[in-house]
């Protein structure tokens, strides 16, 4: 049985076929002219038009449509953003964003009194269920397509959050979409609930895509499961792709990293991608690319998403050049992401990375140009994971930090489980645990990351 990786581009939309020892098969290339299922039928026109017999158990797409989409601020749902607290805020939600994404989105905010503690302890709330569901049906009105939930620590409790969702779809129907903060990020109110405006701004653009993609597969009768990537460079199934979206952001540099590390044979190397205007540098780690710890931006507004850590480095409008200073900045952005002793090889990857990795020199370690090195997003794509976490606040009273790291692993396997993962190959590739700062408390973050292949 065959796998086919799509990687839907801006400007081209790229398609491979691998058998199941990972050799490619076929390899097919289109422009783009008219967006994403456009792209995506041409190269299935080309690939499986001729021979519709063709065993393709599993299609990957890497895109990252939904992303530009958001930045352009274009076919963005109107979110209503629902906060829920001990003492309102006096920073508006999507505060400090881009100000085209913001008008797009024409974010209504309310505030609920309720949410948790620390330590767990919940503030009442029914009391204000009538009020709510008043809300809800007056936005449903206005033109409201999509709500956003964020409560006060509810990576520890999700019960209030929930609990809105529910009375929302009571009073708006199943039409509306709702977002949940606790199903996207961790600490940080502001953070997390940004991420969460964002998503559900994406949801009536991406339901409508992904109709349109389903088609494309059925009419081509293709018996094939359907999964996206995600921006830590794993799968996400359609279904969580039609509830979370915003993971797909950032997920083409993710592929490109991991592909790049795949096509030489790597764990761990320094990832260099060079395309028309810009090469962008990254670390990949244990096969993943690196993620960035703090100062997430998307449109401006910070999030705690998971996004991978990366160096831009632009070029003259001539394009990439061989100069000594492009070449120096290229250098000076290796070197940030390299261990002080042991670096990590160097791979060069990309449509244009040809003629820079030809002069490209590091004396301590081997400086790697693959074959198929314009496919890395491509082999990143039809090669991923799939991928369960956990990244939540656990509250130290009955068990033990052990205890507590053992049940976090447990949650992130039966995660990686349920997003479609083989039971007999999922494993724990990081845990780590956290105190929190400033809070002298019993609570601890714990963020742990388990993968397998998917289930077929």
């Amino acid at each position: 049985m065959y796998r086919l990786g799509i990687d839907a581009g801006r400007t081209q939309t790229t398609a491979i076929l691998m058998d199941p020892q990972d050799k490619i098969m076929a390899i097919v290339k289109e422009p783009v002219t008219t967006g994403l299922v456009a792209g995506i039928a041409q190269v299935l026109e080309r690939m499986v038009g001729v021979d519709r017999s063709m065993p393709i158990e599993k299609i990957i797409i890497g895109t990252d449509f939904f992303g530009e989409a958001l930045l352009a601020g274009k076919r963005l749902a109107k979110v209503a953003a629902i906060r829920i607290g001990q003492a309102r805020s006096t920073i508006p939600p999507l505060y400090g964003g881009v100000g085209s994404v913001r008008s797009a989105i024409a974010v209504d905010e309310f505030f609920l009194y309720g949410g948790h503690e620390i330590d767990g302890r919940a503030h009442e709330l029914e009391w204000q269920q009538d009020e709510l569901k008043r809300y809800a049906r007056a936005c449903i009105e206005r033109g409201v397509e999509s709500f956003a939930i964020t409560g006060t620590f509810s990576p520890l409790a999700q019960g209030h959050e929930a609990q809105v969702a529910s009375w929302i779809r009571e009073a708006a129907g199943d039409a509306s979409a709702i977002t949940m903060s606790h199903e996207l990020g961790s600490l940080g109110f502001l953070e997390r609930e940004n991420a969460a405006i964002l998503n559900a701004s994406l949801t009536k653009l991406v339901q409508a895509s992904l109709a349109g993609v389903k088609e494309l597969i059925d009419r081509y009768h293709i018996q094939a499961k359907l999964f996206f990537t995600q921006n830590d460079g794993s799968l996400l199934s359609y279904d969580a792709v039609l509830r979370h979206p915003i993971r797909t952001f950032g997920s083409h540099i993710s592929n490109c990293f991991r592909g790049a590390s795949l096509l030489a044979r790597l764990q761990d190397c320094v990832i260099v991608d060079v395309f028309e205007d810009a090469a962008r540098i990254g670390l990949v780690e244990g096969g993943f690319p690196k993620e960035k710890r703090r100062n997430q931006n998307i449109a401006g507004v910070r999030v705690n998403l998971q996004m991978p850590d990366v160096t831009e480095v632009r070029f003259p409008s001539s394009g990439p050049v061989v100069r000594d200073e492009c070449l120096e900045e290229i250098h000076q952005a290796i070197q940030r992401f390299q261990p002080r002793f042991d670096p990590y090889p160097i791979v060069f990857v990309g449509e244009k990375s040809e003629r820079i990795a030809a002069v490209y020199k590091y004396p301590w370690v081997d400086v790697l140009h693959p074959q198929h090195f314009p496919l890395a997003s491509t082999v990143g794509a039809c090669m991923a994971p799939i991928s369960g976490r956990v990244d939540r606040i656990f509250w130290l009273e009955e068990m033990s930090r052990e205890e507590t790291m053992d049940l976090a692993k447990q949650e992130a396997i039966h995660s990686a489980v349920r997003e479609g993962a083989d039971p007999q190959t999922v494993f724990v590739q990081t845990a780590e645990i956290f105190p929190l700062s400033y809070m002298p408390s019993k609570a601890v973050r714990v963020s742990v990351k388990a993968i397998g292949d998917a289930l077929l």
